[in-house]
């Protein structure tokens, strides 16, 4: 599932293609896929780009507002770029191919695809009060001013859940996905299943740095394109973060700081990696 890091590698991306374009047209193969008036969007004008945890917005000259939630296997690629993805024998298919729901054609002639094996992402046509409403569940993004040291230890001591759960739960803060968290904990000697409440304000406040450290660090490296590929940039490249992951993954083998194997669980319906030693109970 494409994170906060993966989906602000995106939006820089789009940022410098679509923005400024007009929306010439707008094919909807998959009606599931979206949720809105396409007549709104056609002949209007992208204005800004914006991203809240990991839903990207499009903003229109109408004001209205293009969002984008990729869920589990959902892919943005811009202007028919040839790309490997996850369903099998598609590998370096031109788009569209059977994953492909929506085609956006600009007035400059380029393209730009949303593809989603599973079908569990959306695209959604919104006013800027319904976009407001809608994302009122949403924590404060991950890369904004308003998640801090200080209330991030405060939702912690909330709550007894293990941590790692709270860390996934965009409720509480919007962006951080399992690779993320799993590295950070890790970074930050954390055992993923401690109870959210019974880690010290020095221990969450180097988590806090963590959390955003390897997540800045995830962007300039162009995201994670994990073991399903499911991950790649809208030029069809894949990210570079995947070469960096502590213990995402890593499944049996050696701790980068101790030697001992990573070990492997299920904790919340998610896959969860540690060291049994650098992440002590």
């Amino acid at each position: 599932m494409p994170e906060l890091p993966e989906v602000e590698v995106i939006r820089q991306f789009l940022d410098r293609k679509i923005k400024g374009l007009t929306v010439s047209g707008l094919d909807i193969l998959t009606p599931k896929s979206f949720v809105g008036n396409k007549k709104l969007v056609e002949g209007q004008k992208i204005v800004r780009l914006s991203r809240t945890g990991k839903q990207l917005s499009l903003v229109l000259k109408n004001n209205l507002i293009i969002l984008f939630h990729l869920k589990m296997t959902g892919q943005i690629i811009y202007s028919g770029t040839v790309l490997g993805h996850p369903t099998p024998n598609q590998n370096n298919q031109k788009l569209p191919n059977k994953s492909t729901r929506l085609i956006f054609t600009f007035s400059d002639n380029s393209e730009l695809f949303f593809n989603d094996q599973r079908k569990f992402g959306w695209v959604k046509l919104l006013s800027l009060n319904e976009l407001s409403e809608f994302q009122s569940n949403l924590g404060p993004d991950v890369f904004s001013r308003r998640f801090t040291p200080a209330l991030f230890y405060q939702q912690l001591q909330k709550t007894i859940r293990p941590v790692k759960t709270v860390l996934l739960d965009q409720s509480k803060f919007a962006g951080i996905g399992n690779i993320y968290a799993n590295d950070a904990l890790f970074l930050s000697g954390i055992n993923p299943k401690t109870p959210a409440n019974k880690i010290s304000r020095p221990k969450t406040y180097k988590l806090h740095k963590h959390i955003i450290s390897i997540m800045r660090l995830s962007v300039l490296a162009g995201g994670s394109t994990a073991k399903d590929n499911g991950y790649v940039k809208p030029d069809g490249s894949k990210g570079a973060n995947q070469f960096y992951f502590r213990v995402y993954q890593r499944k049996g083998e050696p701790c980068f700081e101790c030697q001992t194997p990573v070990k492997y669980m299920k904790l919340g319906g998610r896959g969860t990696f540690y060291c049994p030693k650098c992440q002590k109970l």
